[in-house]
């Protein structure tokens, strides 16, 4: 597989292929990427509001025995 990323000028492109594509079935796919902008970090109140919803489970008791866990017999 061989990607190239270009930003065209004009409407005709013209494009080198490595050369072991020469004499080979070849097919070309034309798409637009769209480069979002990273998000902007949340605020504390904002993820405060989206989280307060689920409720709250007490794991100040939970034990985990990595032991247990991976026996299989």
């Amino acid at each position: 597989m061989f990607t190239k990323s270009i930003t065209p000028k004009t409407t005709s492109v013209t494009i080198e292929l490595p050369a072991d594509y020469v004499g080979k079935n070849v097919k070309l796919t034309a798409v637009i990427e769209r480069r979002e902008k990273p998000r902007k970090a949340a605020s504390l109140e904002e993820i405060h509001d989206r989280y307060s919803k689920f409720p709250r489970i007490d794991m100040s008791k939970f034990k985990f025995d990595r032991d247990e866990a991976n026996d299989f017999d």
